[in-house]
């Protein structure tokens, strides 16, 4: 008799020792998808927000380039219209405020922080016959947007918080 109670105690030893190491393993399984899901997240907001910038950026600098310029075939902006495009457009596409804060239905969580904004004028030459460019307008924009980690939740609030950064550079050949 004190043979089967000794069997059966080591069997639901076994079972409960099953049981805890099916629970780690699940536990384990879980931090690795989340972990996997969240950086597919977050390297896809980053690859839509590149994008949506770019967009803005072309279409600002396209916008910049003045007629009489274009009627000469050139590609010549003046930097501080180009500069008030680019804002414009930025608060018009993303809904932002004027402090590049987003409002309700934007694709920021966060304020879009730009650290630098380089805009070349471009510049061009005459050759007796046409003008032609010697240099293309640009812009170079740098800056940083931060997104929420959702689907890790045991991590601290401080990491939580990811820094989005974007560095673009965008010109125009187009003069037509």
């Amino acid at each position: 008799m004190e043979i089967r109670k000794g069997i059966t105690f080591i069997i639901s030893q076994q079972r409960g020792e099953a049981a805890l190491i099916g629970l780690i393993k699940f536990i384990i399984l879980f931090t690795i998808l989340g972990f996997g899901v969240e950086f597919y997240r977050l390297q896809t907001y980053h690859s839509t927000l590149e994008t949506k910038l770019e967009i803005i950026l072309q279409d600002a600098l396209e916008l910049s380039v003045r007629d009489d310029y274009r009627r000469e075939k050139i590609s010549k902006i003046t930097a501080s219209e180009a500069e008030d495009n680019i804002y414009e457009i930025l608060k018009l596409e993303l809904n932002l405020d004027y402090n590049l804060c987003p409002l309700a239905p934007s694709l920021l969580q966060y304020p879009l922080v730009i650290t630098d904004l380089n805009i070349i004028e471009g510049s061009f030459s005459y050759n007796g016959s046409r003008y032609y460019n010697t240099q293309f307008p640009s812009i170079r924009i740098r800056g940083y947007t931060h997104q929420r980690i959702i689907l890790i939740p045991f991590i601290s609030e401080e990491l939580k918080l990811v820094e989005i950064p974007f560095n673009i550079h965008i010109d125009n050949r187009r003069y037509d």
